[in-house]
């Protein structure tokens, strides 16, 4: 036997191949003989169960949702009102996307612990990856139901992206499809949730089970090995399955939110985020300006890079200050991610419920949801637009002329009656139907007309502050929102 054949059989020996659960084969035993210290390796199963959860839900409700600032809101209803069994497959949906990211979380944790981003590179690298899908996957999809929650989501989502160094005003541009929220934005939330993260996702869960082992070069496959320890298999299975019973239960007792549509939100609505992300929207209220798109995206991006690159951290520098970096560095990092979101999500609640004004108006919101969710469902009736320019002018001109202070500073841009113009390359959007989006009342349009940038629109929109006298302001906003399709 020559020395490579030695070297690689005493790698082959060393090298403790994993099974589902990250563990050597040697550690296992029978089905109750490791007690409560085996079932605390069951995270796996209890990832799997969810993941599976997320997917078959999130298909079901595919069928009958309609990515429309029109009719989102009308579908969603829909689906908890009409269909069978439709509100406790959308709650699965809903808890299970906020019971994911925590279990994953503890997941790594167990990975952790036992180092392996040594040991199991590819299963580390892998459950990293998909905490991070997951965790986006959460975010684009809170804006689908277009509630009120659902619009203030997407408002904080856009201001986070404007806010980034360099890219920040084309990353905007990109998730909203244009200058403002409108349908083309609910589009590309849908497909980015339904179509781009589980995609990944599925990717990267058939890579970790393909068994190409980056550190190695090699295929360790335990299913392939035929080394897949099977009581422990069984145990993943039992606490898979009484998560899921907890969750199915879970869901019939609370049903995910769902309040009015997002075009009757009122000034004094307070938006609260899913449980997932409490943490970074308390946070938020602490850091200035754009400063808050660093919290939001950069700092968990570091994360997120920082964990995957582990099994490579184990550099000379970094053995100045430890034996062992990549335990020092990972451990930092995930003592960090805990204390922040544990404490941020309690400093959350604590917050509201201390003040009693936000403690009344939450509690008004939830009696507003509930009570939608008492009423009857009513469709929303189709309509169908002209494609004629000509024929949108004469429905706004039968609304009453234009003032002359609109005639004078924004028909060029909007139209002489609001059906929209284009200036070279540049299409200008109508005004038509435009007190049917949210924030879009009299007094809205008015501080629109006043600073257009807190409305989330930008350049060649432009303030009028000082050009228009507050008459004239309101005199055009009167006129704007009388304009119908």
């Amino acid at each position: 036997m020559n020395s490579t054949e030695t070297g690689t059989g005493l790698r082959e020996a060393a090298s403790p191949v994993v099974d589902l659960t990250g563990k050597s084969p040697g550690e296992h035993s029978g089905f109750f003989e490791n007690g409560w210290g085996a079932w605390m390796q069951t995270s796996g199963g209890i990832v799997g169960i969810l993941l599976l959860v997320q997917f078959l839900t999130g298909v079901l409700l595919a069928f009958y949702y309609v990515p429309s600032v029109d009719h989102a809101h009308t579908t969603v209803s829909f689906i908890e009102k009409v269909l069978p069994a439709g509100s406790w497959i959308r709650s699965l949906h809903h808890h299970a996307s906020q019971w994911l990211p925590l279990f994953l979380f503890l997941h790594i944790v167990r990975l952790f612990r036992r180092d392996a981003y040594n040991t199991a590179t590819v299963h580390w690298i892998a459950s990293v990856i998909v905490l991070a899908l997951v965790m986006v996957a959460g975010a684009t999809g809170y804006s689908l139901p277009w509630d009120a929650r659902a619009f203030f989501s997407t408002r904080v989502a856009e201001g986070i992206l404007s806010g980034l160094p360099l890219l920040g005003r084309t990353a905007r541009l990109w998730a909203l499809g244009g200058n403002e929220i409108s349908t083309l934005t609910l589009s590309r939330f849908f497909a980015l949730h339904l179509l781009v993260t589980p995609f990944l996702i599925l990717i990267v869960i058939a890579w970790r089970f393909s068994g190409l082992n980056l550190a190695l070069g090699r295929s360790v496959n335990p299913i392939a090995k035929g080394r897949v320890c099977l009581p422990n298999l069984a145990r993943q299975v039992v606490a898979g399955s009484l998560v899921f019973g907890l969750l199915a239960i879970y869901s019939l007792k609370y049903p995910a939110s769902l309040g009015p549509a997002a075009t009757t939100l009122t000034a004094d609505y307070l938006p609260r985020p899913g449980a997932q992300f409490l943490w970074l929207y308390q946070s938020l209220k602490y850091v200035p300006g754009r400063l808050g798109s660093v919290v939001a995206v950069v700092f968990p991006g570091f994360v997120f890079l920082t964990l995957t690159l582990l099994p490579w951290l184990d550099l000379a520098a970094l053995q100045k200050f430890s034996r062992k970096p990549q335990r020092l560095v990972a451990g930092t990092i995930l003592s960090v991610c805990a204390l922040l979101i544990v404490t941020m999500t309690v400093v959350s609640y604590l917050s509201d419920r201390r003040d009693p004004r936000v403690r009344q108006q939450l509690a008004r919101q939830a009696a507003d949801e509930e009570a939608f969710r008492k009423e009857p469902f009513v469709p929303t009736p189709l309509k169908l637009e002209s494609q004629n320019p000509a024929a949108a002018t004469t429905r706004a001109s039968s609304q009453g002329g234009p003032p002359a202070a609109y005639t004078k500073f924004c028909a060029m841009c909007h139209g002489e009656h609001g059906e929209g113009a284009r200036q070279g390359a540049l299409r200008f959007p109508p005004l038509l139907g435009v007190s049917a989006k949210p924030r879009r009342t009299v007094d809205d349009i008015v501080g629109l007309l006043n600073d257009p940038k807190v409305y989330g629109l930008e350049p060649p929109m432009r303030s009028f502050a000082t050009k228009l006298t507050e008459q004239e302001k309101r005199e055009i906003a009167e006129w704007v929102v009388t304009l119908k399709k």
